[in-house]
């Protein structure tokens, strides 16, 4: 239901920060009395205002509850991170024993296993889950080796399935890993792909959901070199990549010794240290956005009245009965999810 210009013209700021659900319920409360008839333009006008601030207060405060839970859990994985790293206390250059990485293991699966929780509020690669799709994120076979140093320059290319997207990579002779990755990151930024790599050269490829296609389907790779040689393209599958509890899990048995094991979980706590600022600049933001809706104290008179009216609505038989508590209902989702959460 619309409402007239001359109403919406003073409404459009009270409406605007609520979901397309809760504007129409809103309109829906106010625009007719118990009687079925149209309440006057400027009654309406208050009365959405006020409807307005209640609605966003309690979407609002359902975000602040999702925000603690989600730093609850970053500082759950965190503290549980920094108690395997310290159970770890061979001597530095000593490969993992069976036993620590079998504890290791052990422990960093219960770990996953608490996270996987849907109110955890962080997805598989640890990071806050928010409202947006989480990013597409694979790995490329170890057959395909793009950093190692070479004593002769090459070149890649790479048609990223059936998405339109094609990389060029030019590896000069004589460059070290580190520099190799920093020229594979290059090619591929321009496609809005990250790219990152593990202790044991493992490249893994990351990118927003809208762009899922280009690590979907299978890369062709044709090149000039060892790297991949010249001829027919290949065809290469990336593989899903594993959430980031799990490469550490798996690393357990590939680390080379316990104080490279030991750097690769401090760079997972670092992510979740990432997170938590975030996620409280996050939470800063929302009480602040609260605090100023609670301090329009003018408010509270009108919603009141307003309460009690609707409640008569209800209790009155009227033809106007179901819509006015269906309406409510809608108006005050929100808080109760909050409530319930």
């Amino acid at each position: 239901m619309q409402l007239s210009n001359a109403v919406e013209k003073v409404n459009n700021s009270a409406l605007t920060p609520l979901s397309a659900t809760d504007k129409a319920a809103v309109v829906k409360a106010v625009q007719q009395d118990d009687s079925g008839q149209k309440v006057p333009q400027s009654r309406q006008s208050r009365q959405i205002q006020v409807l307005s601030k209640w609605a966003l207060a309690a979407d609002v405060s359902k975000q602040l509850s999702q925000t603690d839970q989600t730093e609850r859990s970053i500082r759950l994985a965190y503290q549980e991170l920094e108690n395997l790293r310290r159970q770890l206390n061979s001597p530095a250059a000593a490969r993992l024993s069976a036993d620590q990485q079998q504890q290791a293991q052990q422990k960093l699966q219960q770990l996953e296993q608490k996270l996987a929780r849907t109110d955890s509020g962080l997805n598989a690669q640890l990071m806050p889950a928010g409202t947006a799709p989480a990013p597409v994120s694979a790995s490329l076979t170890n057959n395909i080796d793009l950093l190692s140093e070479r004593r002769q320059s090459e070149q890649v290319n790479i048609l990223l399935g059936r998405s339109g997207g094609a990389v060029s990579i030019s590896l000069p002779a004589g460059q070290s890993v580190s520099e190799n990755l920093q020229t594979v990151q290059q090619a591929f930024a321009p496609q809005q792909i990250s790219v990152s790599a593990d202790n044991q050269q493992q490249l893994y490829f990351s990118t927003e959901a809208r762009n899922a296609r280009k690590l979907q389907e299978p890369w062709l790779l044709t090149g000039q070199g060892v790297r991949v040689a010249a001829g027919n393209p290949v065809s290469v599958a990336l593989q899903p990549a594993d959430s980031a509890l799990t490469q550490l899990s798996n690393a357990a048995g590939k680390a080379d010794n316990v104080q490279a094991y030991q750097q690769q979980i401090q760079l997972v706590q670092q992510q979740l240290k990432d997170a938590l600022g975030k996620v409280q600049a996050q939470r800063a933001a929302l009480q602040a956005q609260l605090a100023a809706i609670s301090q329009q104290q003018s408010d509270a008179t009108e919603l009141n009245a307003l309460s009690q009216q609707l409640r008569l609505n209800m209790q009155s038989g009227s033809k106007s009965a179901v819509s006015v508590v269906m309406s409510q209902a809608n108006i005050t989702r929100s808080l109760v999810e909050f409530g319930l959460g």
